[in-house]
């Protein structure tokens, strides 16, 4: 499936030329609910939620896609305000979940005498992928990652290579980044990768294809050699 990551114009370039993806930990997101999608008015409950949204804040991120990339509001929260670079790959759909958006708090049946407050595994997967429905604009699809080796930098990333496949680069409608800044760091690309400008729409709130610039289009190493 067709997937797209929207960021600041450094951060896309740093990707493409590093063919990775930094991992986004649940403690760092824009919203304190994750993994808190649910009722914890009970004392006793909320606090065994805490301890469990702490443990798996230590084993497990996110990187958050959407299904679209011309949606205006995710490029001016995400997009660094339309300056940035929004990144098309293909996943596999098995790897990717979709977030649930809901507009209360899950009102799940609870015993606190029994293990997990008597909630069955996939509940808690469930709510990784739970959220407010004030949210649904970013069409949201999620790809759990374990937190394995740390980098140097102190964050953690995952590879594009066995991961996903950058298909697509689409600089945002006001991104300096010109597409021969792009074109120079997709020679080590096997597969083929399309680059393109967008601009606001003319007739509605859409962020669309510039057709007054050419794209370019990375060749695929694995045809050229045939």
């Amino acid at each position: 499936m067709r997937v797209y990551y929207y960021t600041a114009e450094e951060f896309a370039l740093s990707n493409i030329v590093n063919q990775r993806i930094k991992v986004s930990l649940l403690d760092e997101l824009n919203d304190p609910y994750e993994f808190l999608g649910i009722d914890v008015s009970d004392p006793e409950f909320r606090a065994a939620m805490k301890s469990g949204r702490d443990l798996v804040a230590k084993r497990a991120g996110v990187i958050c896609f959407s299904k679209s990339w011309q949606n205006p509001i995710m490029w001016a929260h995400y997009g660094n305000k339309h300056r940035g670079i929004c990144l098309g790959f293909d996943i596999e759909d098995k790897h990717l979940k979709e977030v649930e958006y809901l507009s209360d708090l899950v009102q799940p049946e609870v015993n606190m005498e029994l293990k997990a407050g008597g909630l069955p595994p996939h509940f808690f997967e469930r709510l990784l992928n739970l959220k407010y429905k004030g949210w649904s604009y970013e069409d949201e699809l999620r790809v759990h990652v374990p937190l394995d080796e740390r980098h140097p930098t102190g964050y953690y990333f995952t590879d594009f290579a066995g991961n996903m496949e950058l298909k697509e680069v689409i600089l945002g409608p006001r991104c300096l980044v010109s597409i021969e800044d792009v074109k120079k760091h997709l020679h080590a690309y096997m597969q083929s990768v399309t680059v393109f400008k967008s601009r606001i729409a003319f007739k509605n709130y859409m962020v669309v294809r510039n057709r007054a610039e050419p794209e370019y289009v990375h060749k695929s190493l694995t045809n050229c050699s045939t």
